[in-house]
């Protein structure tokens, strides 16, 4: 018996060291959404508990927009964000200290072009109309891809610079007779606005954007084991998604606010969740840092670098190997 409380004793003055940091606090991950789909996979990996399940405590940020977002990374108050390429181009190349770490979606369908259809029933219509987008936007990209692959001078369309959610009121008061945008303001205008059509989508147009997943790149470096278990957290958030969409139509509807959560659900399924992070992804985004940059977006001498110092590929690495090429 005594042996046995000696014992008992021993493993007792052990205890309360291993089990006090086994009971630390988890570390606190502060998400920056915004209520659109290209957010989904972020609100689902919190809502979810898929981030929770490797030991962080997430939690949302709502901002009035991506950019805003992407803004409240840049600024730290918010750890990680998702946005295509062209946004997370321009903070990078002003100084924004944040790196990409994975693909959280590839959009063929989240993006495109709405119209009065009534006034635009092929490309050469445009010609002598005002179309809106927003400035620095996957949007933007894809409006000077469709003006490119359709061979209408630029010089022949005005162009007009607002805001995504302004863009459905304009285009119901004729201000424009179009706009290129994404979900859910796509849906929405054809919804509401008598003779609006979605004339195409980036798919039907040739590419499709990736979303990347933008986190501090002091988290990166500093935080890696953080870092690590957040880009495992998506991706298990992003294959259970691409195995149960409705339910991710539900859980991602809290935030979301679509009219149903069938809507969600038909939105999130314009999108692919891959979790992964690839060279074509890098190559892909080289093309459209030289376009930012030769429109006066952003500053980037070199194209190529400004993407080879946002492309951080050590943390998928780690975490998955085999989902990255790099």
């Amino acid at each position: 018996m005594r042996k046995l409380m000696f014992v008992a004793a021993i493993l007792l003055a052990f205890a309360p060291a291993t089990s006090l940091q086994a009971a630390g606090p988890a570390p606190k991950v502060i998400v920056g959404v915004t209520p659109s789909t290209d957010m989904a996979l972020l609100i689902i990996a919190v809502k979810g508990g898929f981030l929770e399940k490797e030991g962080l405590d997430a939690q949302l940020q709502l901002f009035d927009s991506s950019p805003a977002a992407l803004q409240g990374v840049v600024a730290g108050r918010a750890d990680i964000t998702e946005n295509t390429e062209p946004p997370q181009l321009a903070a990078r190349a002003r100084g924004g200290q944040i790196v990409q770490v994975v693909t959280g979606y590839l959009s063929g369908k989240l993006n495109g072009f709405v119209v009065n259809g009534n006034v635009i029933k092929k490309p050469s219509d445009l010609i002598g109309k005002t179309i809106a987008v927003q400035r620095g936007s996957g949007a933007n990209y894809h409006e000077a891809w469709f003006l490119s692959r359709y061979k209408i001078p630029a010089d022949k369309v005005t162009i007009r610079y607002m805001d995504a959610p302004d863009q459905i009121a304009a285009l119901a008061r004729n201000d424009i007779q179009g706009f290129f945008s994404w979900e859910p303001f796509l849906d929405k205008a054809v919804d509401t606005v008598p003779g609006a059509k979605i004339y195409s989508r980036t798919i039907d147009d040739g590419f499709s954007f990736a979303g990347n997943v933008v986190m501090r790149e002091d988290m990166a470096t500093n935080q890696k084991d953080v870092a690590v278990k957040i880009v495992k957290g998506l991706i298990a958030a992003a294959q259970w998604m691409t195995a149960n969409p409705a339910e991710a139509g539900k859980v991602a509807n809290e935030v979301l606010h679509a009219s149903s959560d069938q809507v969600a659900t038909q939105q999130i399924e314009y999108l692919t969740w891959p979790g992964d992070l690839k060279k074509s992804m890098a190559a892909q985004e080289v093309r459209i840092a030289q376009w930012g940059a030769g429109m006066g977006l952003f500053p980037a001498s070199d194209p190529k670098k400004l993407v080879d110092d946002l492309v951080d590929p050590a943390i998928i690495k780690e975490a998955a190997p085999s989902r990255t090429d790099f």
